[in-house]
């Protein structure tokens, strides 16, 4: 559940946001955070219940409780009160909350596997990084160095809204 993310690509979120990153919503730690957020909501504040804001970096608990994360930086978004994201998950093609960003959102879809903080050895799984935002060229830019950039289709996203 709990892969720290590699020090490069908090510089590149960095480097996208001017510098400055609001809110990490799913903070490792107050005292010793991985990234460093103006506001930090660790797994004992809730992150969920909280109202988000501004330029968010999210790397959410990878298990089974990833829908509500997923959702929470959707609607944030969408509702204006979280101006850009970037959010660092699994490549999970196969689910449901995967397809919920993808069908919206441009994605860096990570080359090879990531080594996280922390840990040995690369993930036993490939990763992505999600953006929401306006400056989709920027995060392009940015991102490029860490994988292949890929966008939605407009008219995939025409196609999803009148199934509904």
């Amino acid at each position: 559940d709990d892969w720290h993310t590699p020090p490069a690509i908090i510089e590149a979120v960095r480097e996208l946001f001017d510098g400055l990153i609001d809110l990490d919503p799913c903070s490792n730690s107050r005292t010793a955070p991985n990234v460093p957020a103006r506001t930090l909501y660790t797994k004992e504040d809730d992150g969920l219940s909280h109202a988000w804001f501004g330029r968010v970096y999210m790397n959410p608990p990878y298990g089974r409780g990833i829908g509500p994360w997923i959702e929470k930086v959707r609607e944030e978004h969408e509702t204006g009160r979280v101006t850009a994201a970037v959010v660092l998950v699994k490549a999970a093609t196969d689910t449901r909350w995967f397809r919920v960003l993808s069908k919206r959102y441009p994605r860096c879809e990570v080359a090879g596997r990531l080594k996280f903080s922390g840990c040995k050895a690369p993930a036993p799984f490939p990763s992505v990084l999600f953006y929401l935002g306006d400056e989709v060229q920027r995060f392009a830019e940015v991102f490029a160095r860490f994988g292949v950039i890929v966008a939605p289709l407009p008219v995939a996203v025409l196609a999803e809204e009148a199934s509904t």
